[in-house]
């Protein structure tokens, strides 16, 4: 008598090695299904933060962001993510005004420009008002010209920050073996003047020394190298001269 061979009952019950099979690809889908659902989530928080940090770039760069646009016209912020006051804005303008004013009755106006940016109120002195050529030293007018700045500049609480420029030309002296040595000099005399005026505290001052690689004009010609010769007088506010130089114990 012949028997029919019937197929072997892996699982111990009717269809047990098909449903051993289907739950092991049901497994398969639901971790594949909850993988791309944390993958999409993460995507979206990504996203939100992306935007969170375009709208705070956008509200520190004013409208002209290159991330976003802000609504319209804000009140300068620094670094730090701290708005500046009405006041402080008000006082800074004030102090453009005060200084403006000193400048145009010492008659010095087409030698230096005062002007407000985001990091503060900015007054630029051409270099051949205060020093002969190579030389770090002050003139006697250059002196008394400071000391009017100084004036207008201890009417405000803020950090002042000074900085020297070259241009291109090297210089190799026992004094100054380079730029960075010549600029960074003279923005120190202007310092140690600003710091004797009567009612200026000393540790709101600083220096810087660039030399001459920032320049504002070209340096291939004398007129262009006499704009870049120069010393940046920087009123800061204060939220910038926290990021910029720190707060002292």
């Amino acid at each position: 008598m012949m028997h029919r061979l019937e197929p072997e009952d892996e699982g111990g019950g009717e269809g047990g090695g098909m449903m051993r099979w289907l739950i092991t690809y049901a497994d398969l889908i639901t971790l594949l299904l909850a993988f791309f659902i944390v993958l999409y989530a993460m995507s979206r928080t990504e996203q939100i933060k992306f935007s969170l940090v375009s709208q705070a770039l956008a509200q520190n760069f004013d409208s002209n962001s290159i991330i976003g646009s802000s609504p319209g016209p804000s009140i300068i912020t620094g670094m730090s993510g701290v708005q500046s006051s009405a006041a402080e804005v008000k006082s800074l303008g004030q102090l453009q005004s005060k200084i403006q004013a000193a400048l145009t009755a010492a008659h010095v106006g087409n030698q230096v420009s005062v002007s407000t940016n985001v990091r503060g109120v900015e007054v630029s002195l051409n270099a051949t008002l205060l020093f002969t050529p190579g030389s770090a030293v002050l003139s006697a007018s250059a002196v008394h010209l400071l000391q009017l700045i100084g004036t207008a500049l201890k009417t405000v609480p803020n950090d002042v920050e000074v900085v020297g420029y070259t241009d291109s030309t090297p210089i190799r002296t026992s004094l100054y073996p380079s730029n960075w040595q010549l600029s960074a000099s003279r923005a120190a005399n202007v310092v140690y003047v600003l710091s004797r005026v009567p009612g200026i505290v000393p540790s709101r001052l600083s220096l810087a020394g660039f030399g001459q690689y920032h320049p504002i004009a070209t340096n291939a010609t004398a007129q262009g190298r006499q704009q870049n010769r120069r010393v940046n007088i920087l009123v800061l506010r204060k939220n910038v001269a926290t990021v910029a130089i720190g707060q002292g114990p």
